[in-house]
């Protein structure tokens, strides 16, 4: 994982090559997942559109870190594992994407833990940002159609397709899994 010192970072095509795009940091430290390592640039997952694009940044405007978990969501079982040092320790049931809103698969990883101010309310108490964004959307609710993982007010829901794309769980799980989980760990999205 690879979280930016500042509060923007250049992406580049290639390592040393020209810049494609600026990504600015959201609601918690710009964190990206590290894919490759080559001399001093280092290969990510960006949290742009489109789903599973890739760039390259600088180590040196980055600090490095790395994480024993890795989330895995099985979209037909409505199940969501924790694994840890490549070990499953937990699972838990799930909401996911309708038909007409569905939830992309892929690979994507979690780029921002956010505190909604009604702990209550449609998101639970934490929802983390995904670097995966909505192929149905391209906005929700004033933002850029992102997809998170959050808690939900309608526990009832769990274990079906009901969201516009998000992956709904249980208020406590979410909490556990803010408290547990970094920014930068990977999350699969299995069919």
């Amino acid at each position: 994982m690879a979280t930016a010192t500042g509060t923007q970072i250049a992406v580049h095509r290639t390592a040393n090559g020209p810049v494609s795009k600026k990504i600015r940091q959201g609601a918690g430290p710009l964190t990206f997942l590290v894919t490759a390592q080559k001399g001093d640039w280092l290969k990510v997952h960006l949290p742009t559109r489109p789903n599973g694009a890739t760039g390259w940044i600088p180590v040196e405007d980055v600090t490095l870190s790395t994480t024993p978990y890795r989330l895995v969501v099985s979209m037909d079982e409505h199940r969501l594992d924790l694994i840890e040092k490549g070990v499953r320790v937990r699972h838990y049931p799930i909401g996911v994407g309708k038909s007409t809103t569905p939830t992309p698969p892929g690979e994507y990883y979690l780029a921002e833990l956010i505190r909604p101010p009604n702990p209550e309310g449609g998101y639970g108490p934490y929802a983390f940002g995904l670097s995966a964004h909505s192929d149905a959307l391209t906005s929700y609710a004033g933002g850029p159609g992102q997809l998170g993982l959050h808690g939900t007010n309608r526990p009832d829901l769990i274990g079906r397709d009901v969201s516009h794309g998000c992956i709904r769980i249980a208020n406590d799980v979410i909490t556990e899994l803010a408290r547990t989980v970094p920014l930068g760990s990977p999350i699969v999205i299995q069919a």
